[in-house]
């Protein structure tokens, strides 16, 4: 009696156990989701600390990019723009580019150099084109490319609009990191 009582205790015990643990990868894309929504909510520290979160979970060229979006809107460019060389160095999915190439020409023209944000914008638009060809919102951004003078503010409007419409999952962005490799799954 004693050892199947004893058994059911570590039958049931380890059947819990196994479902409160997550997975390395669940975790990630938690980070990612709960750093992504509280961006949309204003609150830029907690969610580049989300991202960072994800980020050391296991090094992500969409976890830096989203902590650089978040940098920058804490206005911290110097931040911003060493997230960005970061991801850009991680070999990122064509997603993950358009918003390195956005927030970078964003992050040129808050640093003064107009003519790599420009060329940086130039790009941003090619590669945005390419990944959602007939997307109606990068005409904005086109027309901002085409002005004299660049307005950032609404510029990065335009861009935040045009990342809302990528086709981002975190899930893949986990795994694209390198976390099934790692775990197993």
């Amino acid at each position: 009696m004693n050892k199947r009582f004893f058994l059911s205790v570590m039958a049931v015990s380890l059947l819990v156990l196994g479902c409160a643990t997550t997975s390395p990868l669940s975790s990630f894309a938690d980070s990612m989701y709960r750093g992504s929504r509280l961006l949309m909510e204003g609150k830029f520290p907690a969610a580049l600390e989300s991202f960072q979160e994800a980020n050391r979970m296991r090094p992500s060229a969409g976890a830096l990019a989203f902590a650089a979006m978040a940098a920058y809107k804490m206005n911290d460019i110097p931040l911003a723009d060493n997230y960005l060389t970061q991801a850009q160095a991680l070999n990122p999915d064509d997603v993950v580019v358009c918003i390195i190439l956005g927030y970078r020409s964003l992050v040129r023209f808050r640093q003064g150099d107009e003519a790599r944000g420009r060329r940086e914008l130039a790009t941003y638009i090619t590669a945005y084109k390419n990944l959602l060809p007939g997307s109606a919102s990068i005409r904005d951004a086109e027309f901002l490319a085409a002005s004299g003078s660049i307005d950032t503010r609404r510029l990065q409007e335009s861009i935040d609009r045009q990342i809302d419409e990528l086709p981002i999952n975190y899930d893949k962005m986990g795994r694209d990191a390198g976390l099934l490799d790692r775990t197993g799954l």
